[in-house]
């Protein structure tokens, strides 16, 4: 639910302030993937470890809604919400 409003909002209402920065998205997207697996990896609960991975991939969606320009926003949308 986060992602969506980060895309609609990020899109819709600020496009040029995407545009400046998408980015500083993209290196806090990759530093989320590096820190959550960092982290996941050294949890010895299996429920916590789940969840640091997930945190982990939310990372890569980040990237995503940095990368995408306006022709790329339906797609990502639909990637989203399936």
């Amino acid at each position: 639910m986060g992602v969506y409003g980060l895309l609609r909002i990020n899109m819709e209402l600020f496009p040029h302030a995407h545009s400046l920065f998408s980015p500083w998205l993209m290196v806090v997207g990759a530093m989320q993937i590096i820190y959550a697996a960092s982290t996941s990896l050294g949890q010895q609960n299996l429920k916590k470890r789940i969840a640091d991975s997930s945190v982990s991939h939310m990372g890569f969606i980040i990237i995503g809604i940095g990368s995408i320009t306006d022709i790329d926003s339906g797609r990502q949308t639909i990637n989203i919400i399936i």
